[in-house]
């Protein structure tokens, strides 16, 4: 059967892995899709329900939104009842239209952070996804409302815990590799 699964050493020429960690390719899907679902999906599961405890009514900005990681959260946001806040070049903006999200800014201007208060009536965001570096995470700071939580998967440039406390010291700061 062909099939995808989540497996340590993936690039080898077989792997062995418990049956839980492994499901029926869809047939609508490719090989190489098939091959990035279970990453995808179980970063952004475990970034938003299992450390951002992520629920009904929150407000989640997911950066990057249109690439994969940030399609899989999309999706478990809507599922939950969150209000999604997207950033994607604009190029791609009418593809997260037709998922229903109606909050899309530019991921690749650093302009985000007053809008999304306005559209919130200065409440912000309660949940943040990041993983833009550099002005950005300023401006997802400036978004994020009090005592939120800010779910870092980027690699480069990201906050340490004390550059965050020191910065947003009421901000829960979690870094998800």
């Amino acid at each position: 059967d062909i099939v995808m699964a989540i497996a340590s050493a993936g690039f080898a020429d077989y792997v062995t892995v418990s049956a839980d960690l492994v499901a029926p390719k869809p047939a609508a899907i490719t090989a190489a899709a098939a091959a990035t679902l279970p990453t995808t999906f179980l970063t952004a599961y475990y970034a938003l329900i299992q450390v951002g405890k992520l629920r009904e009514g929150d407000r989640v900005l997911i950066h990057a939104a249109a690439g994969g990681v940030g399609q899989a959260a999309v999706q478990i946001a809507q599922r939950i009842g969150a209000t999604v806040f997207a950033t994607a070049s604009p190029p791609k903006w009418p593809h997260l239209r037709a998922q229903g999200i109606q909050h899309i800014f530019n991921s690749r201007t650093p302009d985000f952070a007053d809008p999304i208060l306005t559209v919130t009536e200065g409440q912000g965001v309660t949940v943040v996804l990041n993983s833009l570096s550099g002005n950005a995470i300023d401006q997802s700071l400036a978004a994020l409302a009090p005592k939120g939580r800010f779910l870092e998967i980027g690699k480069v440039g990201i906050f340490s815990a004390e550059q965050m406390a020191q910065q947003r010291p009421d901000v829960d700061y979690q870094v998800i590799d």
